[in-house]
């Protein structure tokens, strides 16, 4: 799900998280309890709501969720609309737009407010996982979040377990404004494994090396889109799609 922002957006959040000069000795508000909990790991159960319970009455302004390769996901206001708002309250229980069901490790993030309440923008980070653990890397390059000060001339990965790549695509992060609000988009720069491109190696494995022919030079935000299933004792097959953003920096960055 893609982030999208307005200038009317923003002026509203900004409103709603001001502190009225009135307020006299704002107090902080922590919270007590949610689910998912802090570093919660949900076995094999989608995850549909989130609940969040403070210890006094706040006013929520949003709340997102941040999926294993980083994607945000919005939760609240619903469709980002910011003239929407909540009564104070303790406790927030909010359906999400979508089950989530990749696994993986998740960040909820999350800005209160209040009258007499200092703002609070707080992160409650868990896991999703299946009934088997999901395949963790030893090596990545580019790791996700990596700054490259050189071309990239090849992609590398080894996992702990045996896996079958599905696709594997060289992608580029694009920034698309339409004037009213900004909008990232992936531009595939290369198929490195696809259906309707050449198997120039084995794709089931645990070690993987792909050249990036020509190198990748130019500065800008790029990401290795890729998708592997894993084969279960008990027969049934998981899939895992994840997306490793990097950044290639220019002379003197």
């Amino acid at each position: 799900m893609k982030r999208r922002f307005s200038m009317a957006a923003v002026a509203m959040l900004t409103a709603l998280v001001a502190v009225p000069a009135a307020a006299q000795n704002p107090q902080s508000a922590k919270v007590v309890q949610s689910f998912p909990a802090k570093d919660d790991v949900l076995k094999e159960q989608p995850l549909t709501a989130v609940r969040l319970e403070f210890d006094k009455p706040v006013e929520l302004v949003l709340l997102s969720i941040y999926d294993p390769s980083g994607e945000e996901i919005s939760v609240y206001p619903p469709d980002n609309d910011f003239s929407q708002s909540t009564a104070p309250a303790k406790v927030f229980e909010l359906p999400l737009p979508a089950a989530l069901t990749e696994v993986g490790r998740y960040k909820l993030s999350y800005l209160v407010s209040g009258k007499s309440v200092k703002s609070l923008n707080g992160y409650i980070y868990f896991e999703l996982q299946g009934k088997y653990p999901p395949p963790k890397f030893y090596v990545q390059m580019p790791q996700n979040g990596s700054y490259l000060s050189e071309p990239l001339t090849e992609i590398v990965m080894n996992l702990d377990q045996v896996i079958t790549l599905q696709s594997l695509d060289l992608v580029r992060m694009v920034e698309v404004d339409d004037g009213v609000s900004i909008e990232t988009v992936m531009e595939t720069i290369a198929t490195i494994v696809g259906a309707d491109t050449p198997v120039t190696g084995e794709l089931t494995g645990q070690k993987f090396k792909f050249p990036v022919d020509p190198s990748l030079t130019p500065p800008g935000k790029y990401g290795i889109k890729y998708s592997f299933t894993v084969s279960h004792p008990d027969g049934s097959v998981s899939e895992t799609t994840s997306t490793a953003k990097f950044t290639v920096s220019g002379p003197g960055e």
